[in-house]
């Protein structure tokens, strides 16, 4: 299934972190469905190129430099893409940050800035365009989370709290902006089949000059809109009225999507919540982790 032209015609639609991996391919599929985007990120080069290469296929996109942990940048961010646009229908909230410490190693300041990126900077940006959302009668927020919210993990001790948080802010925007239509739904990434997503912290040059037996592992930006494109599509349509308040892996719902049509998951999921189960799992006996220097430590367990 490739993404359906048009689908996102005259909509308007913010990426933060668009500047590599994941957010970049949701931006690329956003602009290949027809939507105008204001993509958001810390590096201008890797916006730089994003910009041209959505530009060469026709597409219309904005680039505003942003950091998410500044509140003030995020007002200028609102100016920038109202001022261009003026109106926002969707929020792709994707930015995120992990400095791959642990308990010991986290300072204060550390700690401060993941949450404000990973956390308070998607409720300010949401918050910063809900009035347009309400203006144009409804919108589409999607946080973008990971299995960091469903466990704990060694090195990553404001990360994991930062995407348990995420799925808490989700139900409750989902609960309060019903009412004016706007649909607020969590989206757990994927990579393609055997591959993974590229390390958050690798930057879209230094992933270029990869070894080729290194870069055949990572997931390719163009090959992830290609496959996920329409399920992204799918959640930036919701509105209040359809699916909100639910917690969806990229690939699982883009398998449904396909085998099932928008019609029937719509169906399926209109009027429901999600509610986290926790069960007692075994502890692990051996855990490897990342650390800051992008180094593998082995963590045993008797």
């Amino acid at each position: 299934m490739g993404i359906r032209l048009g689908k996102l015609d005259g909509k308007v639609v913010v990426v933060t972190g668009a500047g590599r991996g994941f957010g970049r391919a949701i931006a690329l599929a956003m602009g290949s469905a027809g939507a105008k985007v204001v993509a958001v990120a810390r590096n201008t080069n890797e916006l730089g190129t994003l910009a041209a290469e959505m530009k060469s296929q026709g597409q219309q996109v904005l680039t505003v430099p942003t950091d998410l942990s500044k509140p003030e940048e995020i007002d200028r961010l609102r100016k920038a893409a109202l001022d261009a646009f003026g109106r926002m229908d969707v929020v792709y909230n994707n930015a995120a940050i992990s400095l791959w410490k642990t308990f010991e190693e986290m300072e204060i300041a550390d700690w401060d800035f993941t949450i404000d990126v990973n956390l308070r900077g998607y409720f300010l940006v949401a918050k910063s365009f809900l009035d347009s959302m309400k203006e144009h009668h409804g919108g589409s927020i999607v946080n973008v989370s990971s299995s960091s919210a469903e466990l704990g993990f060694i090195g990553e001790i404001a990360y994991c709290p930062s995407k348990f948080g995420i799925e808490g802010l989700t139900q409750c925007m989902a609960l309060e902006l019903r009412p004016y239509n706007i649909a607020v739904n969590s989206l757990n990434v994927s990579a393609l089949e055997g591959k993974s997503l590229k390390p958050t912290g690798l930057t879209e040059e230094e992933s270029s000059n990869l070894p080729d037996a290194v870069k055949t592992n990572y997931s390719d930006n163009t090959e992830l809109a290609r496959a996920f494109g329409d399920a992204w599509v799918f959640l930036a349509l919701q509105r209040g009225n359809g699916i909100t308040g639910q917690r969806f892996r990229t690939k699982d719902l883009a398998v449904s999507l396909a085998a099932e049509g928008p019609e029937k998951l719509v169906e399926k999921y209109k009027g429901k919540l999600m509610r986290a189960t926790y069960q007692t799992i075994d502890f692990p006996k051996v855990v490897r982790y990342q650390t800051p220097g992008g180094g593998i430590k082995e963590q045993r367990f008797d």
